[in-house]
């Protein structure tokens, strides 16, 4: 298990959720209410369900006070917290800012013109 000086562990949350308007955002802000920062994010679909797993860096408290909070949301099916693979603690590096481009509107608005 990966630890900081501040008691903290690197967890991984294994969330399963039926696809409705917001319920994604209600998990996510249940992360960020508490001013986590959250370095790996992925849903996906998972047969007739949703999934998100998500990387954070927590307290045993934090971990108990989010798997509440999840379980509270009503679209919520399950919640999972695990020891996260190596992998997912190397890719959840930040992204080079080269790699992340987000499209300017104003020059694809300037060669329509």
């Amino acid at each position: 298990m990966i630890s900081s000086p501040e008691g903290k562990n690197m967890q991984a949350f294994h969330i399963r959720y039926r696809n409705t308007q917001g319920t994604l955002m209600r998990i996510l802000n249940a992360a960020s209410r508490r001013g986590l920062d959250i370095p790996y994010v992925q849903a996906e679909p998972i047969e007739h369900t949703h999934q998100v797993t998500l990387l954070l860096e927590v307290t045993p408290k934090q971990v108990g006070q989010l798997c509440r909070d999840w379980n509270a949301v009503v679209d919520v099916i399950h919640v999972r917290a695990a020891t996260p693979l190596r992998e997912q603690i190397w890719t959840a590096a930040p992204i080079p800012p080269g790699l992340a481009r987000i499209s300017d509107d104003t020059q694809a608005n300037a060669a329509m013109a």
